[in-house]
């Protein structure tokens, strides 16, 4: 929602200088007030009655600012209906249609502007590429959020998607060189630099992704999400004692990320520590509020095994695999667990699926922690 009224403001700078008109004061006013009878009155009004581009965008506006989604999305229609050669008309009511999640009209009304400056055409192809996006169409959002990042290469927020979005598919390099673009123009943006670190942690420049988490911590100890990362750094570099340390440190905040639960857990696990008790309970504790951490599971089944518990041990590695069929390690460990407990026909269909797997050599460590990580990036 922030993004949104964000780009309304910019969008609607003209209407927002039209605040005095009467209909847009009243509506305003009915606002405020929460006087819901009113405002419907006056959205009628202006959906039935001629009125100006200004008055329509701003009441738009006003809307879209208390959240009021499908009022502003009819208002922003009518508008665009009315006026159809304006970019901000049918450029808000493509806003408006993503924030209630109506990807395909969104995408009509974005398809149906004519972008006239490289501003508007680059606003076009970003939004376009926000909807791909969200549409969890990956290639397609892609190619619209980088041909809107090199017609505009300056805008922050064109940066950071494209590299959040790089991220998210393993192209680390192509992140770093973007971000490492933008922070040279945006130098003292937090988002920027956060993202920076993360990248070149995934892609295992680990000295790089520290000291830029040093930084922001000096700048921001409040940022708890820094501790996630560092504490993954230490753990990748086996560094188990800084990783226990960074995430204890975390886990002290008032509202930690559970994913902090399951670093500590897996230091400990893999440092040999004697407090297997702890160990146990974090990576519960981790399990109980990231349900689909399969790294989480298969930790915790490793332990369940080592104490005995096979059975237990199973079923923590079959939930693991729920969540990604295809990690050949995990398919293999089950079919050891089942011969353990004599269960030779369900090992050897699990030795099958192990071996039928083509091993793409992905790293189920950091796949499981930029999965975490991206799910509650929009948290920090």
């Amino acid at each position: 929602m922030k993004q949104f009224l964000c780009i309304v403001c910019v969008c609607s700078c003209v209407a927002a200088q039209e605040s005095q008109d009467a209909v847009v004061a009243q509506l305003n006013t009915a606002l405020a007030s929460n006087n819901m009878a009113a405002v419907r009155a006056l959205e009628q009004k202006l959906l039935s009655e001629p009125a100006s581009l200004s008055t329509l965008l701003a009441a738009g506006f006003l809307l879209a600012q208390q959240e009021k989604m499908s009022d502003a999305s009819a208002v922003f229609e009518r508008c665009s209906q009315q006026f159809p050669s304006s970019f901000e008309a049918k450029y808000n009511l493509a806003l408006a249609r993503i924030a209630l999640a109506q990807y395909p009209s969104a995408l009509d009304a974005l398809n149906s502007i004519s972008p006239v400056t490289p501003d508007e055409k680059a606003s076009v192809e970003y939004l376009t590429g926000k909807i791909f996006l969200n549409t969890n169409h990956l290639k397609e959002a892609q190619k619209s959020l980088a041909n809107a990042y090199a017609q505009r290469p300056k805008e922050e927020n064109y940066a950071l998607d494209l590299a959040l979005l790089y991220i998210r598919s393993a192209a680390y390099v192509e992140a770093i060189r973007v971000l490492e673009t933008s922070l040279a123009v945006h130098p003292a943006s937090e988002d920027l630099a956060l993202e920076l670190a993360l990248s070149h942690i995934l892609a295992g420049n680990y000295s790089q992704g520290l000291a830029i988490c040093r930084n922001l911590q000096e700048q921001d100890p409040r940022l708890g999400i820094l501790r996630v990362i560092a504490a993954f750094a230490y753990c990748s570099q086996r560094s188990f004692h800084s990783c226990q340390a960074e995430a204890s440190a975390g886990l002290a905040s008032p509202h930690p990320n559970p994913y902090l639960y399951y670093l500590r857990a897996r230091a400990g696990w893999d440092s040999h520590s004697t407090e297997h008790g702890r160990v146990f309970d974090d990576v519960s504790t981790a399990i109980r509020q990231m349900p689909t951490c399969s790294a989480c599971l298969v930790l915790r089944s490793r332990i369940l095994e080592a104490s005995g518990d096979n059975v237990s041990a199973i079923a923590d590695i079959k939930r693991a695999l729920e969540g990604d069929t295809q990690d050949a390690a995990d398919w293999y460990r089950l079919s050891v667990l089942y011969r353990k407990e004599g269960r030779k026909e369900e090992a050897s269909a699990a030795v099958q699926h192990y071996r039928s797997i083509h091993d793409n050599g992905s790293n189920q460590e950091v796949e499981s922690f930029r999965k975490q990580f991206l799910d509650t990036m929009g948290d920090h």
